[in-house]
Formats: C-alpha cells, sequence, structure tokens
C-alpha cells in the first residue's frame, strides 16, 4: 500500500506571520516582513543532532551544493534563507522598500547598519527584521556547534583580509596561512580548539577575536557574544571540490 507523504501546516499571526510544512526531511518555514515572505528550507538526517549547518545567502551557490552533497552520504541538519536568490532580502512597508544583508541582522547595531547601507531604515522595519532575525537565532538552540557555509568571488576578500593592514583585521585573534592553498578558500571559527585542529591540518584559518570584533552584527559576532561554537567555512564560487574538502576536514575535528 503506497502512502502519500503527509503535510503539516501550522500557522501563526504574530508581528511577523510564518508557518511550517513538513514533509519527510524537509521542512519549510515561511516568515512575512512587510509585504514579503521569506523561506527557510531546514533539511535534516536526524532532528537532534548537535551541528547544524547553514547558509543565509541564496545566490553563494556551490556553498548550498557542497553541504546538500555531503549530507547525501551523511546525516546533517541544514537550513538555509530563500528568497530570489540573491545576497540581500528586499521587502517593502507601505510604499518604501528596505534591504538587508542577512548575516548583518543579529546586533541591533547591525540591523541599523545594514538598513542603511540598504538604503532606508525606520524604527518599524528594524523591529521586524529583529522579528525575523530571532526567528531564524530560534534554530540555533540546543545546537552545540554552528557551521556557516559561504562563498566569495576570485575580488578583494579573502584570507588575507584578516591579516595585518586587512579590511578584516581588527576581527582577527590567529591567522593561518597555507601558502598552497587558494587564499579565497579558508575556515574561520570563534573557537581556539578549532582553530590549532585545523592549524595542524595545514589548513587556511582564522580565529575570531572574541574580545575586539567589530560588531557587524554577522553570525559569528552573535555566537561569539553568546558563547556559541561557530564555524564558516568559506570557499570561492565554483570551487566545489576544495568547498566539499573542507568540509569533511572540519567535521573529522569535531
Amino acid at each position: 500500500m503506497i502512502h502519500k507523504p503527509i503535510l503539516f501546516i501550522f500557522v501563526l499571526l504574530l508581528c511577523s506571520a510564518h508557518s511550517y510544512a513538513h514533509e519527510d526531511s524537509l521542512m519549510v518555514k515561511t516568515i512575512k516582513i512587510g509585504k514579503h515572505s521569506f523561506k527557510i528550507i531546514q533539511q535534516y538526517g536526524k532532528t537532534d543532532d548537535k551541528v547544524l549547518f547553514l547558509n543565509v545567502h541564496e545566490d553563494e551557490i556551490t556553498s548550498i551544493e557542497t553541504t546538500e552533497a555531503y549530507g547525501e552520504e551523511n546525516p546533517i541538519h541544514f537550513i538555509r534563507i530563500a528568497h530570489l536568490n540573491t545576497r540581500r532580502l528586499n521587502f517593502d512597508i507601505g510604499s518604501i522598500t528596505f534591504s538587508v544583508d542577512p548575516n548583518r541582522i543579529y546586533t541591533r547595531k547591525g540591523r541599523r547598519k545594514t538598513l542603511k547601507d540598504g538604503g532606508k531604515y525606520s524604527l518599524k522595519a528594524a523591529k521586524q527584521v529583529k522579528t525575523f532575525a530571532n526567528l531564524f537565532l530560534d534554530f540555533l538552540k540546543s545546537r552545540e556547534v554552528i557551521i556557516a557555509m559561504h562563498n566569495n568571488t576570485d575580488v578583494n576578500y579573502s584570507i588575507k583580509s584578516y591579516q595585518a593592514g586587512g579590511d578584516e583585521a581588527q576581527n582577527t585573534a590567529e591567522v593561518y596561512v597555507n601558502p598552497e592553498m587558494d587564499p579565497d578558500d579558508f575556515v574561520y571559527t570563534t573557537e581556539k580548539e578549532y582553530y590549532d585542529k585545523l592549524v595542524a591540518k595545514n589548513i587556511n584559518v582564522i580565529l575570531q577575536d572574541n574580545r575586539k570584533f567589530v560588531n557587524d552584527g554577522s553570525l559569528s559576532v552573535y555566537c561569539g557574544i553568546n558563547g556559541i561554537k561557530y564555524i564558516n567555512i568559506e570557499a570561492q564560487k565554483g570551487h566545489y571540490d576544495e568547498q566539499l574538502e573542507l568540509i569533511k576536514v572540519v567535521m573529522s575535528i569535531l
């Protein structure tokens, strides 16, 4: 006898409406900000996994593809924000369009700056973005390690940005560079233990300065403030094999 998948939908009307849909190992949570809806897609092999993979920039395709590929062979818990395949989230409140970077919304200072960078700021918009951020952060509860998946382009940003004189140097406690690796492929972490283990494996790695970092509202800053173990696996767009290998190396040290 063949059973059709069962679909559960829960609708909660709050300041920001949201709903859940569950089917086997996939859950979709829809959050409405202003007039626009954004999806948080949750894929998992086991819901009680202490390690959470996540992606917040939908246009960073390689990071999504490599995480899903790793997940096909290993049960993992993976969440990502889905919108319009863009880096920033754009939404309307009334007749005004606002824009935020979803990796800059986890502190008050970060929300203010990313809204202003997007061209418009209002207290109402900031409050709705905070609601979105808090709903997203709910996924981090009970997790021991957060692994953020990111991609960069072959311009401006690399591990060199974290060395002395670089744009990100203020965020750096320690940095290790393997000259044989592409500088666009690296790991960033809040944890000295993970940093040391990755150095031992000759991997490009940065240790965040959890006292002197720039409060840009990023997830790494939020985790640093709240004592949550955080790892960012960063690779140049298109470096599929390199990013997949970095996932394997990181998982081997946990």
